[in-house]
C-alpha cells in the first residue's frame, strides 16, 4: 500500500510538473509567435508597413578639399546651418534621396504643411514628417516618404544600374534622377538597396555639404516586429575624403496618418534677398544657370548672380 500510495503521490507530482511545463512552454510559444518578424512568401523578412524614425545618429563627415571649398561657401558666417539661399530646396529642387533620410536631413524651415488653404510649420517640425511607408511588390519594392510626398521604387529582378551618359546635362533625366535609380538584393536576412545616378542638384544634408557622384548604400534590417534598422553608406570621391554614414531606427506605428507635405508650397519662392520683388516662378530661380567642369557639373549658385564665382 505504502509503495502504490507513493507511486500514486510521484505520478501526480510529475504529472503536474510536466503540465505546468507544457503551458509554460504553450505561453512562451505564443508568446514568441505574437512577436515573431512577418515574412513574404519567399520566406524573406516582411519589410512592408509605416514606420517613423525614433533615434538615429551619423558619423562626421570627412571632406576632400572640394567638398570643404563647397561646405565653406555654402555654410552661414557663425556656421550654425547654411545660407538658405544657396540651398537647392530653398530654390524649389526636390531633396534628393541623400536628405529624405531616414533620418530625415533637411531645413526645419522645410517641413510645411497644408491647413485649411494655409502654409503652416509641421505640428512637431521635421520628426513630424520623418516617416516612411514600404510596399512589397512584384520585383520591386516601393518607399513612400510623407516628407515632399517623395517616391522611389527599388528593383529587385536582378537588373544593373543604367550607365550615366557623361554627356548627360545636370537637368536632364535620361541618366540622372533626384532619388537615383535603386536596385535591391537580400544578404542573409537584411535587404540591401544599392542606389547611383543621383542627379548633382542636391545636398547630402541641412549644413550645406555637396555632393556630386553620389552612391549609396541602405541596409534594411527588420530587428523585431515592431522595428526596423536602416544604415546608410554615403560614398563621393569628388566631395568625401572617406564613406560617411547614418543610422536610424524606426518603430512600426500602423495607425500613422501621413499629411500632405509640399515643400515648394505652391512653385513659389521668395527671393528678396537678391533684390527681387513679389515671387518667382519655378523656372526662373538664378540656380538654372550650371557650367561643367572636369570634377563634373557644377552649380552656379545665387551669389554667381553678383559675379562672386563659388567654385
Amino acid at each position: 500500500m505504502n509503495r502504490r500510495f507513493i507511486g500514486s503521490i510521484l505520478g501526480v507530482a510529475v504529472l503536474a510538473w510536466l503540465s505546468v511545463g507544457l503551458a509554460q512552454a504553450s505561453q512562451q510559444a505564443g508568446a514568441s509567435g505574437a512577436k515573431a518578424i512577418p515574412r513574404t512568401p519567399d520566406g524573406k523578412p516582411d519589410l512592408s508597413g509605416k514606420w517613423k524614425t525614433v533615434s538615429s545618429k551619423a558619423d562626421p563627415m570627412q571632406l576632400t578639399a572640394w567638398g570643404a571649398k563647397q561646405f565653406n561657401y555654402n555654410k552661414l558666417p557663425g556656421g550654425n546651418g547654411a545660407r538658405p539661399e544657396d540651398d537647392p530646396i530653398m530654390n524649389c529642387y526636390r531633396p534628393g534621396l541623400a536628405r529624405l533620410g531616414p533620418p530625415l536631413l533637411v531645413p526645419a524651415e522645410s517641413v510645411v504643411v497644408r491647413l485649411e488653404g494655409e502654409s503652416v510649420p509641421a505640428p512637431g517640425g521635421p520628426k513630424a514628417m520623418d516617416a516612411i511607408m514600404i510596399f512589397n511588390a512584384p520585383h520591386k519594392v516601393w518607399v513612400f516618404y510623407q516628407y515632399n510626398q517623395e517616391t522611389r521604387q527599388i528593383f529587385t529582378d536582378g537588373r544593373k544600374h543604367p550607365p550615366v551618359d557623361p554627356d548627360d546635362p545636370p537637368e536632364a533625366i535620361a541618366t540622372r534622377w533626384w532619388n537615383g535609380y535603386s536596385t535591391g538584393t537580400w544578404d542573409g536576412d537584411t535587404f540591401v538597396a544599392d542606389t547611383t545616378n543621383l542627379r548633382d542638384e542636391t545636398w547630402l544634408d541641412n549644413l550645406g555639404h555637396e555632393d556630386r557622384e553620389l552612391h549609396i548604400v541602405e541596409r534594411f534590417r527588420r530587428v523585431d516586429a515592431d522595428t526596423l534598422q536602416i544604415d546608410r553608406t554615403f560614398t563621393d570621391p569628388v566631395a568625401l575624403a572617406k564613406p560617411y554614414t547614418t543610422s536610424a531606427t524606426l518603430k512600426l506605428m500602423p495607425d500613422l496618418a501621413f499629411k500632405e507635405n509640399i515643400v515648394c508650397q505652391q512653385y513659389y519662392v521668395k527671393k528678396l534677398a537678391f533684390g527681387y520683388e513679389g515671387l518667382l516662378g519655378i523656372n526662373d530661380h538664378p540656380w538654372q544657370g550650371k557650367e561643367r567642369t572636369s570634377a563634373g557639373p557644377t552649380l552656379l549658385g545665387p551669389a554667381d548672380k553678383t559675379g562672386v564665382d563659388k567654385k
